[in-house]
């Protein structure tokens, strides 16, 4: 989920009707922003969710918000943990590049040497990134992982076929690692802007494709990536990952990103639902 959309100060309830026909159960989106009232956002969850007829909320709210917590627990509604967000930011001074060899490149899509179609790559990406790995859908056993699994490569899609890499803080686009002249990884972005009238730009999928992970190659994607986002006048680069996945949280430690954020996630089901399904 987008930095942009968690760090306000609204409490936001939402249908969810993409989810809704993927999953074959009525979902919604419930996001408590990141500066939202101490006071006032435990209440308005607690409303929120009261007044909410999908089956499942899928809640996202600050990690050190222990009110938000207290009134899920509250709520008419079974709890399901889903784990948290942890969101880490590349400021233009702390960039360590990594050693790049002679027959890696990273390309913009549209640009000379990128595929015509992307959608190949994109998918082996997606796959080699989310197959067998502990999202927050997987732990709920109303929802099929297969048909989680096509979303996040329709997700993908979506993004590749965004805005192409522009020379300004409002995009970069979807980058291709290429090696030898064959795309083995990519990743697309967003732009999001921050308080002061400055903007992010935002790494929704950086991967490669099974065959060419633990080379060493992730690390060239995602710093061409802050290359061409700061360069292009963005305040900072901002990434996100389950807090789990340690492995690649240490990759982005070494290219000069620190963590900044956390959020948690929810899944609040209507009671009865899950029985027998645990």
């Amino acid at each position: 989920m987008s930095w942009e959309s968690l760090a306000g100060d609204a409490v936001d309830l939402a249908p969810s009707p993409s989810e809704s026909d993927r999953f074959g159960v009525t979902m919604a989106r419930l996001t408590v922003g990141a500066v939202a009232d101490p006071h006032g956002r435990a209440p308005a969850l607690a409303a929120a969710l009261a007044g909410s007829e999908a089956d499942v909320v899928v809640v996202r709210h600050p990690a050190a918000a222990g009110d938000c917590a207290a009134a899920l627990a509250a709520s008419d509604r079974d709890v399901l943990p889903a784990g948290a967000l942890v969101y880490w930011e590349l400021l233009p001074a702390r960039r360590r590049p990594p050693t790049r060899t002679a027959d890696l490149v990273v390309v913009a899509a549209g640009e000379p040497g990128a595929p015509e179609d992307l959608g190949g790559t994109v998918e082996d990406v997606v796959r080699a990134s989310f197959t067998g790995y502990a999202n927050h859908y997987t732990v709920d056993p109303l929802l099929d992982d297969d048909a989680a699994l096509a979303g996040y490569v329709e997700w993908a899609r979506r993004a590749t076929t965004g805005s192409p890499a522009v020379p300004d803080a409002r995009a970069v686009g979807t980058l291709v690692l290429v090696h030898a002249g064959s795309p083995v990884g990519v990743a697309t972005t967003s732009v999001g802007a921050d308080d002061d009238d400055a903007h992010h730009v935002e790494v929704l999928l950086a991967g490669l494709g099974a065959p060419w992970q633990g080379r060493g190659w992730y690390p060239v994607l995602l710093d061409a990536v802050a290359e061409r986002a700061l360069e292009a006048g963005a305040r900072r680069v901002v990434i996100s990952t389950q807090v789990h996945n340690v492995r690649v949280q240490r990759a982005w430690a070494r290219l000069g990103l620190e963590p900044f954020a956390a959020v948690e996630t929810v899944h609040a089901v209507r009671r009865g639902l899950l029985a027998g399904r645990r």
